[in-house]
């Protein structure tokens, strides 16, 4: 038995005997059970392994990487499964067949040559196999333990009535230990008789002796593709590009996008990102769409999906590239997906009853780590696809969905929302009210403004949401962070030497920045620029460059450079003899950190401002991975201000320390000065 065909009998055995392997306690089980808000009975059409296609009433309430799924017994114990993700539209699965090749005659010669060597031929007659090739004809394999080779091959065929017929008339096999070179393969014509002869000839003195085998390739059961089209959440331009965000429901799973448009011909580069809740995007494909413009350059063809990495979020970025084109016209996004299935053995399962429950939804419920959970990957690696093969592996059935009657309500972070230690706000310079909605989960996002960043300290360590208890809230700060355009007021120009120089206000300040976007009434063609902020009273430069406008892309120009945390900048640009630029708008994109809050409902205060204050330690932390995986609703921010009653010191207890040494240090100084000064008076006087 050849290696594919033992994957695949492992994989099925193994799933046979899975459910009698892992059998949780019945309470685990029970607990496990009250994570799901929805349930529907599972009905095997045959005993032992089978499969079951997940319909879109169960999708579109996962998550999307199947993390809520649990399957039951009849007694309540969980039963493993394995996934099945199935494949998007226009794809397909291939199933290597392998078949022995049984030699019915064999004939060798040697023919003695002059001043070369030997000349030998081997000539097999080979039996076909008896089912015919899935794929209408077979291809003949050889492969010897000689370590190096090259032949000359012939077959042919014998029809029913003993005549032959030439199939390839000329072939060759190579073994040379080079990738690109070696081959071992010869395709046969399809062919209705019984037996072939294969003749092999070469140069080298020596017999081949192969190993022969048959193997054809079987196109499996197309999958249970779809295309569900995308809500189009915004659509802007900018910058040569058009940017979509879209909504991925919550069990979509999707290998490729369709983007359409009613734009009747276009050559376009797309990008595709997962948004994650507080704005962070994460690559996942790129590609081109294309359209030909007219029936003559159809050869061309149209190509209009872009093939994309599995995404967890709520939102797709789509960007595409326009350059100086407009935007493609009427914009339509489709997912092009197959539905994901489970292949499990629910012992004791009987055909036409209800041998067991799957519970699904919530997304409160980390990924199972079944041991097996691998074996589908192994098996179609190696040549098997019985396991995903819908046509050998009998269906199950999926009974109406209804609620969940062990199912919990309570929001899913209920058992960190709780208040946690008092502290004085006075003790905070800046406030503001935030005020959290409703949410299923318990889950509010806080999404920072730029004054709140201004006040805090650089390490944010000083952020605190309390009630009017004054208890403090826990939350977690989000690991990506949403960008907001800032505009800064540029005064000036200042001339001097042949130099202009704008000073840069930010809104609120200190601020981290690493760059402007600079608009100019007129296109800088060449000039250098510094960016510079003061520090300790001192300038320092914080970027240096060239700008460098194109006259036919009248676009903002873009200064970069290392994060720094400013008060404000000054812009300085080498002139020459021209006149200083006309500035028409300086703006700065800033990271706006989103907090993670575990809260009820209710008005609650943001404080920042403390330089005395530490880190805050709160044990939501513990739970970073599964908060990050709830949907939460947007808080809303309201005004916010100094504290009139604020009874801090600026730079806190490390700058009055710092004074404090400093006073010490110049005291110690003094004193010395008068010792010695006292000294040398009365050695003086003693002359």
């Amino acid at each position: 038995m050849n290696g594919a065909p033992r994957v695949v009998t492992r994989a099925v055995l193994a799933l046979a005997m899975l459910a009698t392997l892992f059998a949780p306690s019945r309470a685990a089980a029970q607990d496990l059970a009250t994570l799901f808000p929805f349930e529907a009975d599972v009905q095997p059409s045959a005993p032992g392994l089978a499969r079951l296609v997940l319909p879109p009433e169960v999708l579109d309430r996962c998550a999307p990487d199947l993390s809520d799924v649990r399957l039951f017994d009849a007694g309540g114990n969980e039963v493993p499964y394995l996934v099945d993700p199935g494949l998007p539209s226009g794809s397909e699965r291939v199933e290597r067949v392998v078949a022995d090749a049984v030699v019915t005659d064999l004939e060798r010669e040697q023919i003695p040559r002059e001043n070369a060597k030997t000349l030998t031929r081997e000539r097999y007659r080979v039996r076909l196999p008896e089912r015919a090739a899935p794929s209408g004809s077979w291809t003949l394999i050889a492969t010897s333990a000689q370590p190096r080779w090259v032949r000359s091959v012939e077959v042919e065929g014998v029809a029913r009535d003993g005549t032959t017929v030439p199939l390839v008339p000329r072939a060759s096999l190579v073994r040379l230990g080079q990738r690109l070179v070696d081959r071992d393969r010869i395709a046969l014509p399809p062919f209705d008789g019984e037996e072939i002869v294969v003749t092999i000839t070469g140069d080298k003195g020596f017999f081949l002796e192969p190993e022969l085998r048959f193997e054809a390739d079987r196109t499996l059961a197309a999958s249970n593709a779809s295309s569900r089209p995308l809500a189009i959440l915004s659509q802007r331009s900018e910058d040569g590009r058009t940017v979509l965000e879209v909504e991925r429901p919550p069990g979509l799973v999707a290998g490729r996008l369709h983007i359409e448009s009613a734009t009747p011909a276009f050559d376009r580069k797309v990008a595709v990102y997962d948004v994650a809740v507080d704005g962070g995007a994460t690559p996942l494909g790129s590609g081109r769409i294309r359209r030909a413009p007219t029936a003559a350059d159809a050869a061309l063809g149209e190509r209009l999906d872009v093939e994309i990495a599995p995404a967890r979020r709520a939102r797709l970025r789509i960007e595409i590239d326009d350059g100086d084109s407009p935007p493609l016209a009427e914009l339509r996004v489709a997912a092009l997906t197959s539905a994901p299935a489970l292949l499990f053995a629910l012992p004791g399962a009987a055909a036409g009853e209800a041998a067991g429950v799957l519970r699904f939804g919530g997304g409160r419920a980390h990924a199972p780590r079944y041991d097996l959970a691998n074996l589908l990957r192994d098996a179609l690696a190696e040549g098997g696809a019985a396991l995903a093969d819908p046509e050998r592996i009998p269906a199950a059935h999926l009974g109406p969905v209804r609620p969940n009657p062990r199912y919990d309500p309570a929001p899913a972070l209920a058992p960190l929302m709780h208040a946690g230690a008092e502290l004085d706000p006075d003790d905070w310079r800046w406030h503001r009210v935030v005020t959290i909605p409703p949410s299923p989960e318990g889950l509010a996002l806080v999404r920072l403004a730029p004054e709140d960043l201004a006040h805090a300290e650089p390490s944010r360590a000083d952020l605190r949401l309390v009630d009017a208890e004054k208890r403090q809230w826990p939350f977690l700060v989000a690991p990506t962070s949403e960008r907001a355009q800032v505009a800064l007021v540029a005064t000036g120009p200042v001339r001097e030497a042949g130099r202009s120089r704008w000073r840069l206000t930010l809104p609120a300040a200190p601020l981290t920045l690493d760059g402007l976007v600079v608009h100019t009434a007129r296109p800088a063609l060449g000039r250098r620029y510094r960016v510079l902020t003061t520090v300790d009273g001192e300038e320092r430069e914080l970027g240096t460059g060239l700008l460098a406008q194109d006259l036919r892309r009248p676009r903002p120009a873009t200064i970069s450079f290392a994060p720094a945390r400013v008060e404000e900048l000054t812009l300085e640009v080498e002139d020459g003899d021209d006149a200083p630029l006309a500035l028409t708008a300086v703006e700065t994109s800033v990271a706006l950190p989103t907090l993670l809050v575990a809260a009820p409902p209710g008005e609650y205060t943001l404080l920042a401002g403390n330089p005395d204050a530490t880190a805050p330690r709160y044990e939501i932390e513990r739970v970073r991975h599964v908060v990050e995986g709830l949907r939460g609703v947007r808080a809303t921010l309201g005004d916010g201000g100094e504290n009139a009653s604020w009874r801090g010191t600026p730079g806190g207890t490390a700058l009055r320390r710092e004074r404090l040494q400093r006073a010490a240090v110049w005291a110690a100084i003094v004193l010395a000065v008068l010792v010695l000064g006292g000294l040398t008076l009365r050695a003086a006087r003693a002359r």
